[in-house]
């Protein structure tokens, strides 16, 4: 059934004309030229005083006795409309919400509350775009949006009251310096507005086009909206906006999650459903995709979260409050005091705004801790899939100062040297096994678990009975070096050289089995023999207690994964691979080791086969 379903009549005798206010005329010329940078918004804005209306007449029946019968049109349903025609350039929108008397329309479409001075207005300071911003917050423009597209706008419109409600009224502007109003015979209650567009605008009189706008920004408004499509009227408020909404059920989840991907497939892995009025009123359900995305050009990615005032549209990708390494997460964050401008395009007051990022984040990050707890082995199943995502946050986290670091830390999760094979453990499990004093916190960037604990590197620690963790994506490497420092724990990488390590690591005895020892001068000797045939391959030599099997080991040298990385990173670049081979390291020697005497007796009578050794050792430890 159409809003406006019966011929209506004018007076054209009784035609009032009132003139704009100077101010008003000023404001209309930048309302129409210079609030609004994307034009589609005035159907977000018709639509949203249209809801209102009809809003508003919901509250009049629910307040008043006897309204619901005795109000006009008692039998009209509350609802919106939409059409177009190509032919005459128009686009209309129809309500059958409170309409408008005489004086409530001289009133509310001939004036702009608590306008600017005519002063202000003229101060040649401001540009056009400075008076649109400076004008924030002071008025409400919902229904001057048409002139942003328009050169002439009507409104037909009848009060709900019965008493007041006889006749309706048209109103006729084109936005510079006048409007008439005149009686109209026949008119059902609410208001329509018929916007005449400019040839710049003519999309607007395009079905296909309003529709698509209109389901962009206003799929969720309280009543049903619906679109002329030639013969027959199709709705687009079919999706409740279920973030509103605490009991609903999974089926009607997994519809409103595909709603919002656009697809007609795919599971939510988890659902948070959070609303607060404290420190701001919001109400946001937020899904995680059982399918994490592809890691590759996951940076050109948009977030996925839209924000939303009052269930309209504000910004289809909510960047300014949900950080770009949460970009996954699909849903919408609807905050009734977010600060926006006078035409709604833009957030304002950015502390505000930070806060409401702030309390959101924190809630997403506290979901996936107390998941961690409830349900470990889904919680590994989500972790599997994204934790590259939550190392990125850490490493965005530590670079910007930001605040969810310490929150992103307690969510990671590796391997360890002393526990089983796929077996995960936090950074606090870890700090829960670690020796009585020990001050750092071990961890070892490797390919794989079997390369790990067969490294050199690894001797020590086993020796020692101490725990390592073991990472081995190309990101941890950087993740590692960021943290820096856990809960008062340094964290260290076990291939560092040995002035990181613990002062206060015991010494390994060793057990029984002889060794021949080279006195203070003959490792002297071995140093200089040592470091004159590498020359500028090693910066330093030194000799170390921290191996037990192996006769060195190279530090200060760029890691297996780092080097993977940067290589990847180099490919193509001119001479890449010498130029990662001949970065100086510092070669730490054992020396219990017997090859360590060997080479320093060697070269006592045959330098040659002694250079020739020292570097193949060196060449396989640097590998």
């Amino acid at each position: 059934m159409a809003v406006y379903s019966r011929p209506f009549s004018t007076d054209q005798q009784k035609v009032d004309t009132y003139e704009f206010k100077a101010e008003i005329q000023k404001l209309l010329q930048i309302v129409a030229h210079s609030l609004y940078t994307d034009k589609e918004v005035f159907v977000r804005e018709l639509i949203s005083n249209a809801s209102d209306a009809l809003e508003k007449l919901r509250f009049l029946e629910a307040t008043q006795e006897n309204l619901a019968t005795s109000k006009v049109d008692p039998e009209v349903a509350y609802k919106i409309k939409i059409s177009t025609n190509p032919e005459e350039k128009t686009f209309t929108i129809e309500d059958t919400g409170v309409g408008m008397t005489k004086d409530e329309i001289i009133n509310n479409l001939g004036t702009i509350a608590k306008s600017g001075s005519l002063a202000f207005l003229e101060d040649s300071a401001l540009n056009a775009k400075d008076k649109a911003n400076a004008i924030i917050g002071q008025f409400g423009v919902g229904f001057y949006s048409s002139f942003v597209v328009s050169n002439k706008v009507e409104v037909f419109t009848r009060s709900y009251d019965p008493e007041k409600g006889e006749k309706g009224y048209h109103w006729v502007s084109d936005g510079t310096g006048s409007f008439t109003i005149r009686e109209v015979q026949e008119l059902p209650r609410g208001t329509k507005i018929v916007c005449h567009l400019r040839d710049d605008c003519v999309v607007f009189a395009n079905t296909a086009n309003v529709k698509k706008v209109a389901e962009k920004f206003s799929a969720f408004v309280n009543f049903p909206l619906y679109i002329q499509e030639k013969d027959a009227e199709t709705e687009i408020t079919t999706q409740k906006p279920l973030w509103i909404e605490k009991n609903a059920s999974d089926e009607e989840h997994t519809k409103f999650f595909r709603y919002l991907n656009n697809t007609s497939w795919g599971e939510p892995m988890y659902k948070i459903l959070f609303h607060s009025d404290v420190p701001l009123s919001i109400k946001s359900l937020l899904y995680i995709p059982e399918d994490a995305p592809s890691k590759l050009f996951h940076n050109t990615n948009e977030v996925g979260v839209s924000l939303h005032s009052r269930k309209i549209l504000i910004q289809k990708s909510a960047t300014a409050i949900i950080p770009k390494w949460l970009f996954f997460i699909k849903g919408v964050i609807d905050c009734e005091d977010i600060p926006l401008n006078v035409s709604r395009e833009l957030v304002q007051d950015s502390q505000l705004v930070k806060k409401l990022g702030n309390t959101v984040v924190k809630r997403i990050l506290k979901f996936f801790h107390e998941q961690s707890k409830k349900d470990p082995e889904k919680f590994r199943k989500f972790y599997d899939k994204y934790n590259y995502y939550i190392k990125e946050g850490v490493l965005d986290e530590s670079h910007n100062n930001g605040p969810y670091k310490q929150q992103l830390m307690q969510l990671l999760r590796y391997e360890s040297s002393m526990g089983e094979q796929n077996e995960l453990i936090t950074l606090d499990e870890y700090i829960n096994t670690m020796k009585e004093n020990q001050k750092n916190i071990y961890y070892f960037c490797a390919a794989n678990r079997e390369t790990a604990l067969a490294s050199p590197y690894m001797e020590t620690f086993k020796k020692r009975n101490r725990n390592v963790l073991l990472l081995y994506e190309d990101i941890d490497e950087f993740v590692s070096m960021n943290i820096q420092d856990y809960n008062g724990k340094k964290m260290v990488a076990i291939d560092s050289p040995v002035d990181d390590f613990e002062p206060d690591l015991e010494t390994i005895e060793n057990e029984g089995v002889e060794v021949e020892m080279l006195t203070e001068e003959q490792k002297e000797s071995l140093s200089k023999f040592v470091q004159s045939t590498l020359g500028s391959k090693v910066n330093a030599v030194k000799f170390s207690d921290r191996l037990v099997d192996s006769p060195a080991v190279v530090t200060g040298f760029l890691s297996a994964a780092l080097r993977k990385v940067m290589k990847a990173t180099m490919k193509g670049a001119p001479n890449a691979g010498e130029s990662l081979s001949s970065m100086p390291a510092t070669l730490e020697i054992n020396p219990k080791h017997k090859l360590c005497s060997t080479i320093y007796h060697v070269m006592q009578h045959d330098e040659a086969v002694a250079k020739a050794t020292l570097h193949v050792t060196f060449h396989r430890k640097k590998l």
